[in-house]
């Protein structure tokens, strides 16, 4: 055989390995309800793009992914791995994102956490990044992380593909952005786990970043009562302020003045709940295990409520110029616990494809061709898309 033709099948056969050499995709905290809900939608959407990925799920304990594989595995996605490791454990997390194509942070909750160990060992292994929320002090701690590798910070459904719906309010409506103002509604958790119901505790003693007139302030959460109409299927409803780091990464990636978020649920008493809870102690509210014991007590209570009013996730994004003009973008899907894990899986597969260039973004800063194309995922299931 010619030497050229050899040479030649030896390079195609190399390039067809690698092109079917899985990507390693480790997701940490993925034996929780939003966690397993990612890996579900990057296997998904892997198989989709015929693009092999090996999946694992970093976790503490081995019983909790036991669990969650079973759940998975009853779902279609099976030999998933177990990687153990401690976010607090710098030795730990060095050896589980080893050799990774990507590491997705679901672990929550993310309030008040300042250190991102995580994502800084990722940086040291060169591994591709992105996270589903990050507390304000926490994301601003991220970004100045000097970074040769890509990775997205707070890149959920919201915060995450609410930004990219900020981004592009702002694009169409072609002159300077005065006001920018985000929304969002859930029927009951949206079938959310203790994390997450936990997390919105804390964020009861949380100010509310507001962005006004080009500075951050701080705000009282859940105050600022308005009603807001979220579309056909989800109607008007009562929302009210808390924080959200999409409020000040926005403002300042897009050039708003002003910007703020409100959040709302039903039934009605769960608003109404909250603001009682508002009441407690901040130092008890600020507690991390009292509140997520507090989530645990309180889930059967919750599942009873949410299998009455569902688990729609409604957003709005409000984006005004200071004449007045305004452009108003409407998204819900049906469950949150779904879209959550589907929105993280789209700015994760994005990472895979190589479609963010190396450095740590907020998601109003990515390219318009990579929230294209991760808002094309999002839109998938949709029940109301006004985009």
């Amino acid at each position: 055989m010619h030497p050229c033709r050899t040479v030649a099948l030896i390079t195609l056969a190399f390039v067809k390995c690698h092109a079917l050499t899985p990507k390693r995709v480790l997701v940490v905290g993925g034996s929780g309800r939003v966690g397993a809900s990612t890996v579900r939608w990057i296997n998904r959407l892997g198989k989709a793009e015929q693009l092999p990925v090996e999946l694992a799920i970093g976790g503490r304990r081995r019983a909790s992914f036991d669990a969650a594989a079973k759940r998975l595995g009853a779902k279609g996605v099976d030999d998933i791995k177990f990687v153990r490791l401690d976010l607090d454990d710098a030795a730990s997390l060095e050896r589980a994102v080893a050799g990774r194509s990507l590491v997705v942070h679901t672990a929550g909750p993310f309030q008040q956490r300042t250190d991102p160990t995580l994502l800084k060992a990722c940086i040291d292994a060169g591994v591709p990044y992105c996270d589903v929320c990050d507390e304000l002090e926490l994301s601003r701690a991220a970004k100045k992380l000097t970074s040769d590798v890509p990775a997205v910070i707070s890149c959920g459904i919201w915060p995450g593909a609410s930004a990219l719906l900020a981004a592009r309010a702002a694009e169409r409506l072609g002159k300077p952005l005065d006001d920018l103002e985000f929304s969002f509604f859930t029927s009951g958790t949206g079938g959310a786990g203790p994390t997450i119901v936990s997390a919105t505790f804390l964020l009861l003693c949380t100010p509310a970043a507001v962005y006004a007139d080009g500075a951050v302030i701080e705000r009282e959460p859940w105050t600022g009562k308005r009603t807001t109409d979220f579309g056909p299927g989800v109607g008007a409803r009562d929302v009210y302020l808390l924080d959200n780091p999409d409020v000040p990464t926005c403002a300042e990636a897009l050039g708003a003045r002003s910007a703020s978020s409100s959040f709302g649920t039903a039934p009605a008493f769960w608003n109404d709940l909250f603001g009682a809870m508002k009441l407690l102690p901040r130092s008890l509210l600020a507690d991390r295990g009292a509140m997520q014991n507090l989530a645990d007590f309180s889930m059967p209570i919750i599942r009873t409520v949410d299998a009455l009013v569902g688990g729609i996730n409604a957003m709005r994004v409000d984006a005004k110029a200071a004449d007045g003009e305004a452009v108003t973008l409407r998204v819900a899907h049906g469950d949150l616990e779904d879209c959550v894990g589907q929105a993280t899986a789209a700015f994760g597969m994005e990472l895979l494809r190589g479609g963010i260039a190396p450095g740590c973004w907020y998601p109003a800063e990515l390219p318009v061709a990579a929230r294209d194309r991760i808002l094309a995922v999002v839109e998938e299931g949709a029940i109301v898309w006004e985009v």
